[in-house]
């Protein structure tokens, strides 16, 4: 006899959609949710989920249908139904670190976000804010190419202040990545050394970093190799505290989204979370 599964719809809107159907699914007593989205979506999701104070051990998934689906690569998951069919029936999951960052919003207020993929401040916030006002008909890769290029030219680089548990740094920086998973940006590996699950967050710094020298490195990034330039630096950490030197502070790009300000600090949660996820396949 087949096992017969309740299967729920719930269909999303523009504003907190994922967050607010996540919270319904959760409280209709559901095992698994699956999300059709990108990274937002699923950055909602996880916000959605945490704001339930839920007990139970509930699987996501996703289905990759958004601009740039960054954190569904680093779980190695594809736009296929039947990959996605095959993991639920294997019950192929990991358990997955969540990171809350403590930022200013737009109203100067402070505020908690919580994200599971890659967070940066500097260019990032900039980028992301010409891609939501942008067509993308160009495809993913390109409309991405162009928002970097469009935001160098507004960007100017900030001095901030970098508080960590293991060292200190303060510089001018085009970006400063927080990583937990491995991509940002439409497919690009910057953090080839992050793992969901270890606890850590891997620091990308980059520096005094000009437009040529990002072209020059940009197909390193792709291909998962660390960028090589005496401006960029590779740590890893348990938690950081970031605040700009200037009068003005530095935007904040998570999961895609153009959230907010500095200062900010990033905590591992206390809890984490579970994915379907399929590593039989390569990474790149």
């Amino acid at each position: 006899m087949n096992n017969v599964v309740d299967v729920e719809f719930l269909f999303t809107t523009k504003t907190a959609g994922a967050k607010n159907a996540t919270t319904q699914a959760v409280e209709n007593n559901s095992d698994i949710i699956i999300i059709c989205g990108g990274d937002g979506s699923i950055n909602e999701m996880v916000n959605g989920y945490f704001a339930t104070k839920c007990t139970k051990e509930i699987v996501f998934g996703i289905l990759p249908i958004g601009t740039g689906n960054d954190f569904a690569k680093s779980l190695n998951i594809k736009k296929d139904l039947k990959q996605l069919k095959k993991l639920i029936i294997n019950k192929s999951f990991i358990e997955t670190d969540v990171y809350n960052m403590e930022f200013q919003n737009f109203e100067n207020n402070i505020e908690n976000r919580l994200f599971i993929n890659i967070s940066d401040i500097g260019i990032g916030g900039y980028v992301v804010e010409n891609i939501s006002n942008s067509s993308k008909v160009l495809g993913s890769n390109l409309t991405y190419f162009k928002a970097i290029l469009s935001s160098f030219l507004r960007y100017q680089k900030q001095k901030i202040s970098l508080e960590t548990d293991s060292f200190n740094w303060q510089g001018n920086i085009m970006s400063l990545c927080m990583a937990n998973g491995k991509f940002f940006g439409s497919g690009m590996c910057i953090a080839p050394t992050a793992s969901l699950n270890d606890k850590l967050l891997e620091l990308i710094i980059i520096g005094d970093v000009s437009i040529i020298d990002y072209l020059k490195n940009l197909s390193r990034v792709k291909k998962g190799l660390k960028i090589e330039h005496k401006e960029v630096f590779y740590e890893t950490v348990k938690s950081c505290k970031i605040k700009s030197l200037e009068k003005t502070e530095c935007p904040i790009d998570m999961d895609g989204e153009f959230i907010g300000f500095t200062p900010i600090e990033v905590k591992l949660h206390s809890k984490s979370i579970f994915f379907f996820s399929d590593f039989s396949l390569d990474f790149i």
